[in-house]
């Protein structure tokens, strides 16, 4: 059955079809999310973790790459993205003669809501170091009940990060040091300062909802100006996940993680001496989303990088994904994780992904 498959400027819009066979690194049914987190796949894409679904195989079913970049991973493995938004779209593993060539499609650009997550498989957790935010959701180490391999991607190997020389190493000055997988955008983050508390923004809905009220834009207006994105007595920066529409077209995958940084705090050097700018930044690309909203990504590996607006330019949500903290992706000596809610999880297309998500995070701690 042809399934519908988009991302958030429509340019990757057409039909696939699925294959949900059981096999290595591959889910075998509609109702289980298999989440990748392996080094590879978090910079490549930004986001936490990605999720795929092979396609079947035969000239028929081959995918259409107009408007789509390739990144070429490795001899084998090649991510494509689109050329305007930047969401993920297509993984592609190029086998040999006898194996053949397998395309799979993010989960995220999946339109049809008959596809409901009624339990999560993690992939290549031990990457993340501190188990991510994921951590109280994993069972028994071991082979998954799909065939798939716990410390393997859908790339059918255990993933390095073949572009790590490229960026920097940590500053010898306490910095968060931050870059996609190619390395062609790096940058760096300051822990919080008073020149964080001098920006302005509505509330997020992470912490205050935005469609639970008559008045959306009253709820979120955040009159006597908390400064929300400072947390921990001055120390950390908040952090969450977001299940909104728009995110997940523009990544291509269910959920995405966001950190909210003050501006004044991201730096294109390391010493702190060059502020976050969005133009001639790397191979940084910038898409308008809808008026006064702005998403940046890599033009060479697609990773989402950025999202600001007009109505808070001071406030900016930074991929956690990109983060190179040492005690693990959840940067804990970085960041507060609010993880009561997720952030539009009331317009969540997989509403079973937030309930199981939800259930997993009452045995994790925020940091």
């Amino acid at each position: 059955m042809a399934t519908p498959i988009v991302c958030l400027c429509n340019c990757a819009s057409q039909t696939v079809s699925l294959d949900w066979s059981p096999g290595p690194n591959m889910g075998s049914h509609p109702s289980v999310l298999a989440l990748c987190h392996c080094d590879a796949c978090r910079r490549t894409t930004g986001s936490l973790c990605t999720s795929y679904v092979p396609l079947k195989r035969g000239t028929q079913s081959l995918p259409k790459l107009n408007g789509l970049v390739e990144y070429v991973e490795s001899t084998v493995v090649s991510r494509w993205f689109c050329e305007i938004c930047g969401a993920h779209v297509f993984l592609q593993l190029k086998g040999d003669d006898e194996r053949g060539e397998t395309f799979m499609v993010a989960r995220g650009t999946i339109t049809d809501i008959e596809f409901q997550t009624e339990s999560i498989t993690h992939l290549s957790l031990a990457n993340t170091i501190d188990g991510s935010v994921f951590g109280a959701t994993v069972g028994a180490a071991g082979v998954l009940q799909s065939g798939m391999k716990r410390d393997a991607c859908f790339t059918g190997s255990t993933c390095t990060n073949p572009a790590e020389s490229s960026i920097p190493p940590p500053s010898p000055t306490k910095t968060l040091t931050a870059g996609c997988q190619c390395g062609g955008v790096k940058f760096f983050i300051s822990p919080p300062d008073h020149t964080s508390h001098l920006a302005s923004s509505p509330w997020c809905d992470v912490l205050v909802p935005y469609h639970t009220s008559t008045s959306p834009s009253a709820a979120a207006a955040n009159p006597n100006d908390v400064k929300w994105w400072v947390c921990a007595n001055g120390t950390k920066y908040l952090a969450g996940l977001c299940a909104y529409n728009s995110c997940r077209l523009a990544s291509g995958f269910p959920i995405q993680s966001w950190a909210f940084v003050s501006r004044s705090n991201i730096f294109k050097s390391s010493d702190g001496s060059s502020l976050l700018t969005y133009n001639d930044f790397g191979t940084l690309k910038q898409y308008k989303s809808s008026p006064g909203v702005y998403r940046e990504f890599c033009g060479v590996c697609g990773a989402t990088i950025f999202w600001h607006c007009d109505e808070r330019p001071g406030v900016v949500d930074v991929s956690v994904g990109l983060l190179r903290a040492k005690t693990g992706v959840r940067a804990e000596d970085w960041l507060h994780w609010e993880l009561g809610r997720i952030s539009f999880e009331e317009c969540a297309r997989d509403r079973g992904m937030v309930k199981c998500l939800k259930e997993g995070f009452c045995g994790v701690g925020p940091g």
